[in-house]
């Protein structure tokens, strides 16, 4: 728990980007032109995040690249809407917003996607220095992996101060972190990346403990687990457990982890204990899935409380 007179703000320094999607009204036929819909939102996992802290009063400012071009504009005006501080964002001169473009069957399921992320490439150790004055005040920073390794190494030892916390993203990119894993205050991998961090096979709950152990050893002083459907595994040192909000009914389980990390960012600001953030954290996920959209407009402090007042 952080506790601060003035009004804590959390910066996040990763991904954003725009998201289009394409589904087809019959089935697809290849090399022809398919009638459906095309969507078009603001992504990224860093940005999804900031906007979901936003939407539970965490005040957030987003670090990262945009292009000079229009999506760059759609995206900075549904993030600034979203009450989430963009005037952090860097305009690059010559390379395009990032863009994730998704091609969806007539069931709905996604048959490829490409993304596009040069731009987050070019961030430098010399953009955050230049942040140096926001992040020098920042209560916590969230960092996912889709930013440069040199620039990641440069954060985590220059504000080893701050309480740091990552979003892996995926399994290939979480390699690329293994090294100052125990750097971070608070992680929040899947299983796979779980495994592939502490080095332990997840069997059983007590190879789930044992990884944790490891992973806990490692520096990390939280480390939460995520199971999918089958919940998340917490651990602080002292405390542990396994949590499970039952009875979801799932429309999308895209974002989902993006809201579990605001709830976690929540949890380490507002709340007393390591089970009590899982449990946040767990149904600010619970609302992210009961939506077909990414972040959910439903996603709101109040709303969290009600969820976890229900359950009781």
């Amino acid at each position: 728990m952080q506790n601060n007179t003035s009004k804590p703000y959390v910066c996040v320094i990763g991904g954003l980007n725009i998201d289009l999607q394409g589904s087809s009204n019959s089935p697809l036929v290849f090399n022809d032109s398919n009638p459906g819909e095309i969507e078009m939102s603001a992504g990224g996992v860093g940005r999804n995040i900031a906007e979901n802290m936003a939407r539970i009063s965490i005040h957030s400012k987003i670090l990262s690249y945009v292009g000079a071009d229009a999506l760059g504009d759609f995206v900075i005006n549904k993030t600034t809407t979203a009450n989430v501080d963009t005037s952090l964002l860097i305009e690059h001169s010559t390379l395009p917003t990032s863009q994730y473009l998704s091609l969806l069957d007539d069931n709905n399921d996604m048959l490829v996607s490409i993304s596009d992320m040069r731009i987050i490439d070019e961030m430098t150790i010399q953009d955050i220095n230049n942040w140096k004055d926001t992040l020098d005040h920042c209560d916590a920073i969230v960092i996912d992996t889709n930013i440069p390794v040199e620039v990641i190494e440069y954060i985590v030892e220059k504000y080893n101060h701050i309480p740091l916390f990552l979003d892996p993203v995926s399994f290939a990119k979480t390699s690329k972190v293994l090294h100052i894993i125990g750097k971070f205050h608070t992680i929040k991998p899947n299983k796979l990346e779980a495994e592939l961090i502490s080095g332990i096979s997840i069997k059983d709950d007590e190879s789930m403990l044992d990884a944790a152990q490891k992973i806990f050893e490692k520096g990390c002083k939280q480390i939460f687990i995520t199971l999918g459907k089958d919940g998340v595994f917490y651990f602080d040192g002292e405390e542990y457990g396994h949590y499970l909000h039952e009875g979801v009914n799932v429309k999308s389980a895209n974002g989902a982890g993006d809201a579990f990390t605001a709830g976690v960012v929540y949890g380490f600001l507002n709340l007393n204990s390591v089970k009590e953030t899982a449990k946040f954290a767990s149904a600010a996920a619970v609302i992210a899935l009961q939506s077909k959209n990414t972040i959910s407009e439903n996603l709101s402090e109040h709303n969290i409380k009600l969820l976890l007042k229900d359950e009781m």
